[in-house]
C-alpha cells in the first residue's frame, strides 16, 4: 500500500511529527511504502474555488500543489498530521479552502 503522510506542523521536532514518525515506522515494518510531504513549509496558496482544475487538471495557483497533487492521487492512503492549537487546526496546514 502506498501511504502519503502530510505533515502540517511548523514545529519539525514537535509532538505531532513525533507521533507521525511512530506511525511511519509501523507502516514500513508492515511492508507499506510511505512518503512524507511537509505541507507546513510548502508554498501552498488557499483554494479560491475557481474550479479551473476541473478537479482533474492543474491548479491555477501554480504553487507546490502542482507537485504534491499527483502524489496524493497515486496514494492508497492519506495521513494528515495536524497539531491541534486552541481547539482548531493550525493555519500552516491548508486542508480546506479559505473562501468564505
Amino acid at each position: 500500500m502506498k501511504i502519503i503522510v502530510l505533515e502540517g506542523s511548523p514545529n519539525v521536532h514537535g509532538s505531532s511529527n513525533m507521533l507521525a514518525d511512530e506511525f511511519i515506522c509501523g507502516a514500513k515494518e508492515a511492508g507499506h511504502n510511505v512518503e512524507v510531504i511537509d505541507v507546513a513549509h510548502a508554498d501552498i496558496h488557499p483554494c479560491t474555488g475557481c474550479v479551473n482544475c476541473g478537479y482533474e487538471g492543474p491548479c491555477s495557483q501554480h504553487d507546490d500543489v502542482d507537485k504534491i497533487r499527483p502524489q496524493i492521487l497515486a496514494a492508497d492512503m492519506l495521513v494528515f498530521v495536524i497539531p491541534v492549537c486552541y481547539k482548531t487546526n493550525t493555519g500552516m496546514c491548508p486542508v480546506e479552502g479559505a473562501v468564505k
